[in-house]
């Protein structure tokens, strides 16, 4: 096995930071401040070896407070049908096999982005799951992974197609030659290594679609289960009542309250494995088989739940400056569920800043952003942005866009500060302990004003920027089609369709969907993303939406004819498409 997989079991005590080759008398002062979780000074436990078609290893860090109270408490509050079958929508693609290789990990990362590609009626794709094993930092391959290694690299980089790297189930080289299709904006993961309630996971299949969980599919551990798990045929439902740690990455595709189970109960998720078409059954639904019942709550099922939220075409001309080459494998804290974290960065090229992204480890009530210009004598100062009093429901990777681009030359440098704030967890900050590690480059502070160096926890802090030669960040598919509001009566997600027509003269549709109601913001920009014309500012209820921009500013001139971007803002969701002006 690869160093990460000998590392993989999560020690999960809070201990002190005490960081194998830190300087003691740096470790003394800072210890007196922070902790790191989890201490890599301490040799973790051999993991069980993985049998083979599996491949899921817990990521390093404990995750016991998630999902957070807050997200339980909505769920609560729901009523659900009976049955949820996503493939009944047409929102999961066909069944794949990864073989005796253990990279079930990407097949559950490949499944969920396609399915969120379908939700976005973008059309069905076949992404390279041998590209996700063999390119993401660690490229641990065969001998398994997590969704975060692979989110880590769909934020940077972006999906392939399996047409250009096509799968192999053993270790291979990282093809580095296929062109990017999409890049990940948004990944949210809805729990940890504790299961779900069961009306959780059913609130973020209906809000999101197919989702990413783990399971435990037995070993060495419990050969029995392994057997009845490795053998099953699709008749009924499975049911296991052992404990043992996940190591099975698998999809969640739906629900049956009526399916039994071999338990004696009923209550069964509807579950897509990776094992191709000759296992398992169809669990009541086409003719592909492949999929299995499970009983609620059985073999660790839904732990580590995940799924991509917002996305992106791939543009080469779009940039991520980061210093988190292995992602988040850590956390930092001091002593409460806020604490701040600061980078900097130094622009490589001359580009726009248009949003600040990082990863967060729990719910997070409050956070907030600010863009400086100087840092001396270890404080801050020439504050020329900041982007306030953001939320997430969920922990995961969130792209935070700043209010207006900065416009930055060359050799420019800049201080980023993120104040966050936790629901539950005092670890709010996430680092990178796996990469190499920069000095005076990443800090944290208890107040944002005495601030210390991460290099002396051999870590850096998971704060990066997205940049693009463009002064506006276009979000769109490259897909121009007439928007038809759907039949339904709410929609299931925040998103903005494209303008029709588009090119236009004199007006055109702008129309959007918001599953919450809340604050909206809708505005068009020109190409060098100065602000034109608000259309929409206030509070909208949940529903489609619509409105029409006549090619006017808000002192009702006319614009000359070029391209113009159009921009909206709805709860913690942002997106920009374009749009052409004839004249």
């Amino acid at each position: 096995m690869r160093f990460y997989a000998a590392i993989a079991t999560v020690v999960t005590i809070l201990v002190v930071a005490c960081i194998l080759g830190q300087p003691a008398a740096a470790a003394d002062s800072a210890s007196e401040q922070f902790i790191v979780q989890p201490d890599q000074s301490i040799p973790a436990p051999e993991a069980p070896e993985l049998p083979p078609g599996c491949g899921f290893l817990p990521p390093p860090f404990a995750t016991d407070h998630l999902p957070p109270p807050s997200v339980m408490a909505k769920a609560s509050q729901k009523a659900f049908p009976l049955r949820v079958d996503w493939r009944e929508q047409g929102k999961v693609t066909p069944i794949r096999n990864q073989g005796a290789c253990g990279a079930c990990y990407t097949f559950g990362a490949a499944g969920n982005f396609e399915s969120r590609l379908l939700m976005a009626d973008l059309g069905a794709a076949d992404l390279s799951e041998n590209n996700l094993k063999e390119c993401h930092y660690q490229a641990s391959s065969c001998d398994g992974g997590n969704q975060h290694m692979v989110m880590s690299y769909l934020t940077r980089q972006g999906s392939v197609l399996e047409s250009c790297d096509p799968y192999v189930a053993s270790d291979v080289a990282c093809n580095s030659s296929c062109d990017l299709q999409h890049t990940v904006l948004e990944w949210r993961a809805l729990s940890g290594d504790t299961v779900p309630a069961v009306d959780v996971i059913k609130q973020y299949l209906t809000d999101y679609g197919p989702l990413h969980v783990a399971m435990y599919a037995g070993d060495d551990q419990d050969p029995a289960w392994q057997t009845t798990f490795g053998t099953y045929n699709g008749s009924g439902g499975l049911y296991y009542t052992g404990s043992y740690s996940p190591n099975h990455s698998v999809m969640i595709v739906g629900w049956d309250d009526d399916q039994s189970h071999t338990g004696g109960g009923s209550g069964c998720w509807i579950a897509r494995n990776s094992w191709g078409t000759s296992w398992g059954g169809n669990c009541d639904y086409g003719a592909e088989s492949g999929y299995f019942y499970i009983a609620y709550g059985s073999a660790s099922m839904g732990t580590w739940a995940s799924t991509v939220s917002d996305f992106m075409l791939y543009d080469a001309e779009v940039e991520v400056l980061s210093y988190d080459e292995a992602g988040y494998t850590a956390s930092v804290g001091g002593g409460s569920t806020t604490l701040w974290g600061m980078a900097r960065f130094t622009m490589p090229r001359a580009a726009f800043v248009h949003r600040v992204e990082l990863w967060t480890n729990d719910a997070t009530t409050d956070l907030d952003v600010y863009v400086y210009d100087t840092f001396s004598g270890g404080v801050l100062s020439g504050l020329i942005d900041s982007r306030l009093n953001s939320s997430f429901a969920e922990a995961g990777y969130y792209s935070i866009a700043l209010d207006s681009p900065l416009e930055l030359a060359s050799g420019t440098t800049i201080y980023v500060a993120v104040r966050i704030q936790n629901e539950t967890s005092t670890m709010p900050v996430t680092v990178d302990t796996q990469g190499p590690t920069e000095s005076a480059t990443t800090f944290i502070s208890v107040d944002g004003n005495a601030w210390t160096d991460l290099a002396l926890y051999n870590c850096d802090a998971t704060l990066r920027l997205r940049t693009d030669q463009d002064a506006v960040l276009a979000l769109d598919d490259g897909e121009e089609e007439r928007w038809i509001q759907p039949d339904d009566e709410t929609p299931r997600q925040y998103q903005l369709h494209d303008a029709y027509p588009n090119p236009f003269n004199p007006s055109t549709t702008i129309a959007y969907s918001l599953p919450y109601a809340g604050q909206v913001r809708l505005t068009i920009h020109d190409a060098r993303g100065r602000q034109l014309r608000t259309l929409v500012s206030g509070v909208q209820p949940a529903g489609y939406r619509q409105a029409t921009w006549d090619g006017r500013d808000d002192a009702g001139r006319g614009v000359p004819g070029g391209i113009y971007f159009y921009r909206i803002e709805a709860g913690d969701y942002m997106a920009a498409k374009k749009l052409v002006l004839l004249k």
